[in-house]
């Protein structure tokens, strides 16, 4: 909103000898100017200045001839019926601009409603009652680390005669407590040499691409990056009509090798398919119900890459981050 010499926005309060009213709704008035980018007068009805009535003298000696007043009240009672738009010759009107004369002046004004008809305010009203009543009777783990081991414990203990190698339970683990389903281990592909390929890719610090910057945010490494937003990515995408999750892994696989993490776009498992470049393993759980089911079925079916996998249409970058993280766990525990 733009500042007009010849408008003024005015919040008119009941009005209070206590300086901590005054002081509660000049911190209303600094929260507008600071939302609407121009100035808003702090007025009262009674007890303490500015008095709006004298605040609406200033503005008419200065030619102001549109005023906005805001009414900080709760309800529709005599102090608006009658000492404030009673006093202009108005009735109770709102949200419309109404010509009126002050002193001689002719102005336009206009009256915001007052407060109680607000959903907001009676949903504030109702959030402070409650904190009187409502007490947590649930004792909850708040620790952190507590909350993920207990967690994974329990896990561990319903997937554990589901997993046939030992070693892949840490894998299928993180993968339920990503998405809280004991359900995704039967939707689970992983190629036999998939943990050994990526435990000595990593120790051997290999570079980890993302198909988008999500997933690139959540892996805990030091080498990770994504081209979703690379400008050679944009322009390859843009000339093979293709998308820049696929675009950006042709890209990037045709520098060097990489880790491969595709949590979100199908399509960046066409880009791995159609690249002749190297990847020591590749995580893929793109969720969705075009192209995601069929293509980590060709992935699956290709069996050249080592390979975690959730097939079908269920998935998600979460499932992709952690089994990733998991990976560099076990690396940085046991080298």
């Amino acid at each position: 909103m733009k500042n007009n010499n010849e408008e003024a926005i005015v919040i008119i309060t009941h009005g209070s000898r206590r300086g901590t009213f005054v002081e509660d709704m000049q911190n209303v008035a600094d929260f507008l100017e600071d939302k609407l980018l121009r100035e808003v007068i702090l007025s009262h009805n009674e007890f303490t200045e500015p008095n709006w009535r004298n605040v609406l003298d200033e503005l008419t000696s200065k030619g102001v001839k549109r005023i906005v007043f805001a009414l900080a009240f709760l309800g529709r009672g005599n102090h608006i019926a009658k000492d404030i738009m009673g006093s202009l010759g108005l009735e109770m009107e709102f949200y419309t601009w109404k010509k009126t004369n002050w002193k001689g002046k002719e102005i336009e004004v206009y009256f915001t409603r007052p407060l109680a008809d607000s959903y907001l305010v009676k949903i504030a009203i109702l959030s402070r009652i409650s904190k009187a009543f409502n007490k947590i009777e649930y004792n909850a783990i708040e620790d952190p680390y507590e909350i993920e081991n207990r967690t994974m414990n329990i896990i561990r203990e319903e997937i554990k005669d589901k997993v046939e190698d030992p070693r892949y339970l840490e894998i299928y683990a993180r993968a339920v407590y990503a998405t809280g389903n004991l359900g995704i281990i039967d939707h689970i592909y992983m190629t036999d040499d998939f943990l050994d390929s990526a435990i000595e890719a990593l120790r051997g610090e290999i570079e980890i691409l993302a198909d988008i910057k999500m997933v690139a945010v959540g892996i805990r490494w030091n080498k990770v990056k994504t081209l979703i937003d690379d400008e050679r990515t944009k322009e390859l995408a843009k000339k093979l009509n293709v998308t820049r999750a696929e675009a950006g892994v042709m890209l990037a696989l045709k520098e060097k090798a990489y880790g491969l993490v595709i949590g979100n776009s199908p399509t960046a498992i066409l880009g791995l398919l159609k690249s002749e470049g190297e990847v020591p393993f590749v995580i893929a759980t793109p969720p969705g119900f075009t192209n995601a089911k069929e293509l980590k079925d060709e992935l699956v079916k290709r069996k050249e890459y080592p390979s975690f996998v959730v097939k079908g249409n269920l998935g998600g970058s979460n499932i992709a981050v952690s089994v990733m993280n998991e990976l560099i766990r076990e690396v940085k525990n046991n080298g």
